[in-house]
C-alpha cells in the first residue's frame, strides 16, 4: 500500500507531482496543482511508494451548491445533487499511468472520505472525464459507491485524435455523487 501524505507548498516534489499529472494531458495542456489548505478547506493528497509520488488527489469542502457549481470543470449543473450542508469536491485525482489497478486511486479516495466524514460531509461529488483508457475514474467512483447522476459527451474535445481514446473518442462529462446518509 502507498503512503498517504499532505502535499505541502514547498514540497520537494511538487514538479514530481506536477509531471505525474500533466502526463495524462496531451502535449501542450497544463495544470495547476491545487494548494493544500486546510485552513480553508481543501486536503491535498499524495500517495507515494518508495518515496516516490504515484498518485494524487483532493478533497474541497464547499457548503452551498453553487460555490460546488462554480468550482467544477466539466459539468455545468447542480440540480441533480440532494441539498446538503457540506458539499466535498473530489477532484485533481491522478496515478502514474503505469501504476493504473495497483489499488492508490482507492487509497487515496478511501483516506479523502475520512478526511470529509470527519467534517460532516454529507455529499461527496466528483465531475469526472470518462474515457476509454484504462485509467478512466470510472471504475474507481462507481466501486467507491458513488452514483453517476449526470453525464454527456466531450467527444471531439481536442483537435486530432483524443489522448485518451484514440481516433474514435467515447469521453463523457459525468457528474457522480456520493451520499453519506445513504450508504
Amino acid at each position: 500500500m502507498p503512503v498517504i501524505r499532505p502535499l505541502t507548498d514547498n514540497n520537494s516534489k511538487m514538479s514530481e507531482v506536477t509531471s505525474l499529472i500533466t502526463s495524462h494531458f496531451a502535449d501542450d495542456w497544463s495544470y495547476d496543482v491545487p494548494v493544500n489548505n486546510e485552513s480553508d478547506g481543501t486536503f491535498v493528497r499524495v500517495a507515494e511508494k518508495n518515496n516516490d509520488p504515484v498518485g494524487v488527489m483532493a478533497l474541497t469542502i464547499y457548503t452551498s451548491k453553487e460555490q460546488l457549481r462554480d468550482a467544477m470543470h466539466l459539468i455545468d449543473t447542480v440540480e441533480p445533487i440532494p441539498p446538503g450542508s457540506q458539499y466535498g469536491f473530489i477532484h485533481a485525482g491522478y496515478v502514474d499511468p503505469e501504476r493504473t489497478g495497483e489499488g492508490i486511486g482507492s487509497s487515496l479516495i478511501e483516506r479523502l472520505h475520512d478526511i470529509g466524514d470527519s467534517r460532516d460531509v454529507d455529499h461527496f461529488v466528483a465531475d469526472a472525464w470518462f474515457h476509454d483508457g484504462p485509467d478512466s475514474p470510472a471504475q474507481l467512483l462507481t466501486t467507491h459507491e458513488y452514483d453517476i447522476l449526470h453525464t454527456h459527451s466531450i467527444a471531439g474535445h481536442t483537435d486530432g485524435p483524443c489522448p485518451k481514446c484514440g481516433s474514435s473518442c467515447v469521453c463523457e462529462a459525468a457528474l457522480a455523487v456520493r451520499s453519506v446518509h445513504t450508504k
